[in-house]
């Protein structure tokens, strides 16, 4: 049986954001990229910049014989700096990366129709972040599906 193209979806945003790194063009050197939702507390300093991948809610809308879904899914990035203009420099620079990552291919390896990033939070300007800082990064991913299983 087939994989089920909501895996190859999510397989396609895990593998493109590992390419992140200045080797590729990059701002930022990903060290982690894990598919599971970390506060920055438990993310050693070693391992960021971190970005976790969390699947959300998926909306569905039946056309004739397929469906088509509308997947949230949620981008987790957190950073170490040293100081507080370190810790926005890193921010900025990191989600530059993951828009960047995310628009060199929007239909996921052809598995999706459209990948959209909707919003973005970060706690750049928190007076305690003690250099580190995170952001969260809602993005959409239509793609169809068939009626039965895939």
């Amino acid at each position: 049986m087939a994989t089920p193209t909501r895996r190859l979806v999510l397989q396609n945003i895990k593998t493109v954001l590992e390419t992140i790194s200045t080797d590729n063009g990059y701002k930022t050197d990903v060290d982690t990229v894990e598919a599971l939702g970390k506060s920055w507390a438990t993310v050693k300093p070693g391992e960021k910049p971190w970005i976790g991948i969390v699947p959300q809610r998926e909306s569905l809308k039946f056309e004739y014989s397929n469906i088509r879904v509308t997947l949230t899914v949620l981008l987790i990035g957190h950073v170490a700096g040293t100081t507080q203009d370190d810790r926005a420099s890193k921010l900025n620079n990191l989600l530059d990366d993951i828009i960047a990552a995310m628009n060199a291919d929007t239909t996921r390896g052809n598995n999706a129709i459209s990948t959209t990033i909707t919003t973005v939070d970060t706690d750049e300007g928190a007076p305690d972040g003690d250099g580190d800082g995170s952001m969260v990064i809602t993005m959409t991913v239509v793609y169809f599906r068939g009626t039965g299983s895939s």
